[in-house]
């Protein structure tokens, strides 16, 4: 039996785990379920999150037009979700963290366009059999297949995601980039080129952890090289990649800070959106955003 504290918020309990070798898919639900707040206030949190949600969203809104149907997998608490109901889309959102699910849906009966939640359902990316054949347009997984650390696991969420959209559907994922361990191990405005560049393309993936409401949560990283195998093995064709932070990767907390106007936070955001999808910068950013068509 795994050891655990129970605390309440409201009339809901949070299951917080203190054996961190429980398996991996509960330590990510209960470190979401403690940390909703926090994910939620993260894409306005600074400036270059800003610029993440715009980068993201203008996407979106290129690929998935108004009144589709899309189902959102690993919404957290449904900041795109929300976005795309209020552009006339329906979703049905899923999500490991119950507390997520319910703050997304308090925060939808404030709103005009909740109507337009397929369904919120506590599910894991693995386990989307209750799902219809070919019932959407579109699918974001902006969170699982970096949180699915075996190949089984990620090849079983593309499965679902092929079956349940429409042929011609778009799938978007993010991927987080090895590209910090880089940085962290040498200094890669001054390494030379031909050892930043043997390292950039090589075709190794990683896993890596990292500290959220005090877990220890897995990841996955993987070059864009790799992304585009993955994809490709489950019958998606990767058609667009782009960048998150890029050159801004490198931009130290101080100054991030000083970007506080708007139009120092234009400047930033038009700055990424010319130069995040510049292929020989991919995976030069800590995380980057695909789209993907159904073959």
């Amino acid at each position: 039996m795994e050891d655990f504290q129970i605390f309440r918020l409201k009339d809901f309990q949070i299951f917080r785990f203190s054996n961190l070798n429980m398996p991996y898919r509960q330590t990510i639900a209960a470190a979401y379920d403690c940390g909703v707040e926090e994910e939620y206030r993260r894409l306005t949190e600074n400036a270059l999150r800003e610029a993440e949600y715009s980068l993201i969203t203008e996407l979106l809104n290129e690929y998935i037009p108004k009144g589709s149907d899309v189902i959102d997998i690993g919404s957290g608490p449904g900041r795109y979700a929300e976005y795309l109901m209020l552009n006339e889309c329906r979703v049905g959102v899923v999500d490991l963290s119950a507390n997520s699910l319910k703050a997304f849906s308090d925060r939808m009966e404030k709103v005009c366009c909740r109507g337009n939640i397929l369904f919120n359902k506590v599910s894991c990316a693995t386990q989307l059999h209750w799902i219809a054949d070919n019932s959407a347009d579109a699918i974001l997984m902006m969170g699982p297949l970096y949180h699915l650390i075996t190949e089984d696991h990620r090849n079983t969420a593309l499965a679902s995601c092929h079956r349940i959209l429409k042929p011609g559907g778009y799938l978007f994922t993010l991927f987080l980039s090895p590209f910090p361990l880089l940085n962290q191990s040498v200094d890669c405005k001054t390494t030379g080129l031909a050892e930043r560049d043997k390292f950039i393309i090589s075709d190794e993936c990683h896993i890596t952890h990292t500290s959220f409401q005090g877990f220890k949560v897995p990841q996955f990283r993987c070059w864009p090289c790799n992304a585009k195998e993955i994809m490709r093995r489950n019958n998606f064709e990767i058609i667009r990649t782009r960048n998150i932070e890029g050159e801004y990767s490198f931009i130290a907390d101080k100054t991030l800070k000083e970007i506080d106007t708007p139009d120092k936070k234009a400047d930033l955001l038009n700055r990424l959106r010319v130069t995040s999808e510049q292929g020989s910068e991919y995976g030069i950013t800590h995380q980057y955003i695909t789209v993907s068509k159904h073959l």
